[in-house]
């Protein structure tokens, strides 16, 4: 048993024993002794026990709480006693000790302290005795045992790191968005979920103070040079980290703030508030990368006696100090600022964390019967509180799930609440219990809305139809009339196609019902025995519900009605308002719905639309209107498809012309005067375009390929022959900033040849191709392109993904579609008997099958297709959908 005796060395607390403590007591005599001569002395005791301090503190832990004598020998072999550089003469310099004294290494000659390697398990809290902030930064340094400075610029960096990987950018010339991620904000998200997470300590031991990179910058600490510095310090201090001259590192910054657009500037400002200001001898010996020993101080005391005062008069440091006055001049506006900043901050999350708990304690309140859903208002159309399809839904949800989505919305918003009231009061307002059983309860959640969600999911995977026939009544009279009831509440609006019947035949309805289950018969079952809709013919008039409802206690299932409305052509029709509201633009002449409030005389014609007889016609095209008695002639000029439609009903013959254009500007003389030309190209059948081209193919006798651009522009145009293939790109690889860049003006690329077999689109380009009949053709698109095909052709193969489009016409035997990654095709204008659809990962399509459709859906695709083949195989999974127009 051992005597304890408690110190303090520059403000630390330490409990030595009384044999290290009579050691210690020589040992600083001894210092002060030495130093007692020199200029400001007792500052130089205070460093030399400040090091003294350091070298303790790394010697305690949690199972060691005391210094012992070999503790205070292994410090004075570090530092070195005066007895080991007393001069003997005093003519020259004392020689410059540059080791830490002589013997066998000690323990702290590790410029890394060790640290809890007691046994004890590293953990992760927040360091309130070396914090800048909220001891975040500071306590992730403890944990992984590296400097604090290393992880606040880390941080800063994140945030202040221009947006590469966050954000929307548009690509030029398409009319598309690219996202990124936010990485700048998923730092601050971090970092404000660690300071609610990670406890507290007060007690942290001191940090590791050196940026430890190995080699010659082993041991070494960043400082600002404040004595030589001009502006901060911060070049001076770089300087001597890095041993190299001022001056350079002074010409990097300023030549990296106009070849970086001053973000150099931003770099040297964020240095200045991170990197600490050298102001004492310790912390200058530091920074130069000299030894903190005594043999260090008194050579370095020495030589600035010999060489004069270091410092740097006050004039040169004019800016500096000029810059610095102003910073403490305006602090406290700064601070008013920062209180300002943050109360506004503390109300934004209060706000949306009450908005959010009220929101989801209504839902949750309605959901479970506490309240009436009547009474939650909601403006979002694609689903309204109080219709029937919430009803139906909350009637048949489990209730635990409805808690467990509760918990699951409810935790985020009351933690936003709890932040905004922790910026007000500037303290926790949870205790760590709390906070670990909120985490709890919304991990809870989270397993129970996964597992309710499974089971909506088993009971909604596959969809079925049923499909019957309504009869109704012959009319005897010339009109009919088609009316529609309003209706307070319906849970879907029922779709409404228009067909053609036989003339004198009276109409009939094709009703066909859709709903979801576990199972194909479950599936067809819930469509025919849960929906309600009815269809009221009284004398001539025919009234259609507006929606369909569901009968009581019948689960939801995603159910849905289409109705097909098949109708004679003998028969004039009166239509009002509400029925033409449940049409589309498609089921009218020329795409032309009423938009009036009165009704309207309408005749129905062969190609199953309605035609307005009594709409005023409209300055632009009040010729406009199609008869049955029309001749049609479909020309090809040029690859641009025209019609010709003449009508001879009346006295004089109308003649009216439609010419379909394409989809972007063809006329070369827009694009720019600069011309290029591929001399001799040769035979070709494929064709490759990289990048944002405008590609107009059309079939001719002949090969011809010509750009149109500015003469700027085609300078960085190559094309080129490779086999059969004609390859369109850049010709260097361009950045990203040049991709983006606006001044990069569009290039069209005008192509003639006989044979087209295969196309290739990438990089947000576009082709219109039309004119080839009578040999198959294959399409590949990716990257946000986009292609119009006009064709005649036994087999077309399509492979679209990237976010790629592509809109078909003409006539196909086969057509074969590979979509993935929100890709799009608009096929409805081919003709094709042969329909394959290969889609994935939220892609669509739209198809025109008359024999066979052979679909494999998946990730949430849908399709739609027309035509009505006799033949349909699917195969729908994860939420994707076929249906028929």
């Amino acid at each position: 048993m051992k005597k304890n005796i408690s110190i303090n060395l520059q403000g630390i607390i330490f409990h030595i024993e009384d044999d290290g403590y009579e050691v210690l007591s020589r040992y600083l005599h001894e210092v002060k002794a030495h130093f007692a001569s020199y200029q400001g002395h007792e500052e130089i005791v205070a460093d030399i026990e400040g090091r003294i301090a350091e070298l303790f503190a790394a010697r305690i832990s949690v199972n060691k709480q005391v210094i012992t004598l070999a503790d205070v020998e292994a410090m004075t072999a570090q530092m070195g006693r005066v007895s080991d550089f007393q001069v003997e003469n005093e003519e020259d310099e004392p020689t410059v000790t540059s080791t830490a004294g002589a013997g066998p290494t000690p323990p702290f000659s590790s410029s890394v302290p060790p640290r809890e390697d007691d046994g004890q398990p590293r953990r992760l809290y927040r360091d309130l005795a070396h914090r800048k902030i909220a001891g975040v930064c500071a306590g992730l340094a403890q944990y992984f045992r590296v400097n604090p400075l290393v992880v606040r610029l880390v941080f800063l960096a994140l945030v202040l790191l221009p947006n590469l990987v966050g954000g929307f950018d548009r690509i030029p010339g398409t009319g598309l968005f690219r996202h990124h991620f936010d990485l700048g904000g998923l730092a601050v998200v971090a970092y404000a979920i660690l300071w609610v997470v990670l406890p507290k300590r007060n007690d942290a031991p001191t940090p590791i103070d050196t940026l430890d990179l190995g080699g010659s910058l082993s041991g070494r600490k960043l400082f600002r040079d404040v004595d030589a510095g001009k502006v901060g310090g911060v070049a001076s201090g770089l300087a001597h980290y890095f041993r190299t001259d001022t001056v350079l590192v002074r010409v990097i910054f300023l030549l990296g703030a106009f070849l970086t657009f001053g973000s150099t500037i931003i770099i040297y400002i964020i240095l200045w508030v991170v990197v600490p200001e050298a102001r004492t001898m310790s912390e200058k010996m530091q920074m130069r990368g000299d030894a903190v020993t005594l043999s260090g101080i008194d050579n370095n005391l020495r030589s600035n006696a010999f060489d004069g005062d270091s410092t740097t008069p006050a004039g040169s440091r004019s800016v500096g100090t000029f810059l610095e006055g102003a910073a403490r001049g305006a602090q406290p506006a700064v601070s008013f600022l920062g209180t300002l900043i943050r109360w506004a901050a503390a109300a934004v999350l209060i706000i949306m964390g009450g908005s959010w708990l009220l929101t989801a304690l209504g839902f949750a309140g309605a959901a479970l019967g506490v309240i009436s859903s009547e009474s939650v208002i909601h403006t979002d159309n694609d689903f309204r509180f109080g219709d029937e399809s919430f009803n139906s839904v909350m009637h048949n949800a489990q209730p635990w799930g409805i808690v467990a989505a509760t918990l699951v919305v409810v935790i985020p918003a009351l933690a936003l609440i709890f932040l905004g009231v922790r910026l007000v009061l500037r303290r926790s307002v949870l205790s760590r219990t709390a906070s670990l059983s909120l985490l709890a309860l919304w991990l809870l959640g989270v397993v129970g809305t996964a597992v309710a969600a499974g089971q909506i999911f088993r009971d909604t995977r596959t969809r079925a139809t049923y499909t019957t026939v309504r009869r109704l009544a012959p009319v005897p009279g010339p009109g009919i009339v088609l009316d529609s009831r309003n209706m307070d509440d319906f849970m879907e609006a029922a779709r409404l196609h228009l067909a053609l019947a036989d003339s004198g035949a009276a109409p009939y309805i094709e009703e066909e019902y859709q709903a979801r289950g576990r199972t194909q018969n479950s599936a067809r079952l819930t469509a025919q025995q849960s929906i309600l809709y009815t269809v009221s013919q009284q004398d001539s008039t025919i009234t259609f519900d507006q929606g369909i409802t569901l009968r009581e206690n019948a689960p939801y299932r995603g159910q849905k009605l289409n109705l097909t409305l098949h109708l004679p052509l003998d028969k004039t029709y009166r239509l009002t308002p509400l029925f033409i509201e449940k049409l589309d633009d498609d089921d009218f002449t020329n795409n032309k719905r009423p938009d009036s409030d009165a009704p309207h005389r309408a005749r129905f014609t062969r190609e199953g639309k309605f035609t307005c007889l009594d709409c005023p016609p409209s300055s632009a095209d009040e010729d406009d209107s199609d008869s049955d008695g029309d001749e049609v002639v479909n020309l090809d000029v040029n690859g641009n498809k025209t019609q010709v439609r003449v009508n001879t009903d009346g006295d004089e013959p109308k003649i009216r012309v439609r010419t379909s254009a394409t989809k972007f500007n063809t006329d070369p003389s827009h694009y720019g005067t600069g011309r290029k030309s591929l001399n001799t190209p040769g035979e070709f059948s494929e064709i490759e375009a990289f990048g944002g081209f405008r590609v107009l193919v059309r079939q001719g006798d002949s090969y011809k390929v010509e750009a149109a651009a500015r003469s700027e522009d085609l300078d960085d145009v190559r094309l080129s022959i490779d086999g059969s293939r004609l390859v369109i790109r850049h010709r260097r690889n361009r950045d990203w900033l040049s991709a983006l860049s606006s001044n990069t003006g569009p290039v069209l690329v005008t192509i003639t040849l006989p044979r087209l077999r295969h196309l290739e689109l990438s990089g947000a380009c576009q082709a219109d191709v039309s004119g080839f009949r009578d040999e198959a053709l294959r399409l590949e698109a990716s990257g946000a392109s986009t292609a119009y095909l006009d064709v005649n052709v036994p087999r077309l193969e399509l492979q679209v993904s990237s976010a790629s489009s592509a809109n078909l016409s003409g006539s196909a035997n086969e057509l074969s579609v590979d979509g993935s990654s929100a890709s799009q095709v608009e096929a409805r204008g081919l003709r094709a008997n042969k329909v394959k659809l290969d889609l994935s990962s939220a892609s669509q399509a739209k198809v025109n099958a008359t024999e066979e459709l052979r679909a494999d859906l998946s990730s949430g695709s849908n399709a739609r297709y027309t035509g009505h083949p006799r033949n349909i195989e699917k195969d729908l999974s994860s939420g994707s959908s076929l249906e028929e127009e």
